[in-house]
């Protein structure tokens, strides 16, 4: 009953549309008019900066570290897996929005992983996975390794801001 209880909780904590709401509060504007059309961090910050894109960035990975960790401590690992999954969903499919389009769940993952398996995570971190990606990104201007001829797909990265 307790692991039902927390992945109950872990979605209804997910569908809280932080991007949205932030953007909405601060600049009345809706977040999915523009960019992507998401209303993760990863948008905000490219339509808004950082200075709405971080808050919005770190909510949205509390958002899923939080039902994460309570099912680890609570229950069991499982839990805390299907706890953050159901972030994750949560962030996908926002209760709050209708059940419209969200966000990637980028931070949401990353926070459900960060609360399932820290050491993993912070020694993800270490090894310079993350970063390395980030600098081919910034050297390729492209998201993924996929050949040329596959995908013209670009993802925006910004530069100097």
């Amino acid at each position: 009953m307790t692991t039902v209880l927390l992945v109950v909780t872990g979605y209804v904590l997910g569908s809280m549309p932080w991007g949205y709401w932030l953007v909405l509060l601060v600049k009345h504007e809706d977040i999915r008019r523009h960019g992507s059309g998401n209303i993760g961090g990863t948008n905000v910050w490219r339509a808004y900066g950082w200075r709405l894109g971080l808050p919005v960035v770190v909510l949205d990975t509390a958002k899923g570290f939080a039902p994460a960790l309570a099912g680890v401590l609570l229950v069991s690992d499982l839990a805390g897996v299907l706890a953050g999954a159901a972030a994750m969903l949560g962030h996908w499919r926002p209760l709050f929005l209708k059940w419209q389009r969200g966000g990637k769940m980028v931070a949401t993952c990353g926070g459900a992983f960060l609360g399932v398996a820290p050491l993993s995570a912070v020694s993800a971190r270490r090894s310079g996975s993350s970063s390395s990606w980030s600098a081919a990104t910034r050297r390729w201007r492209r998201c993924s390794p996929q050949p040329r001829f596959r995908s013209r797909r670009r993802c925006s990265v910004s530069r100097g801001r």
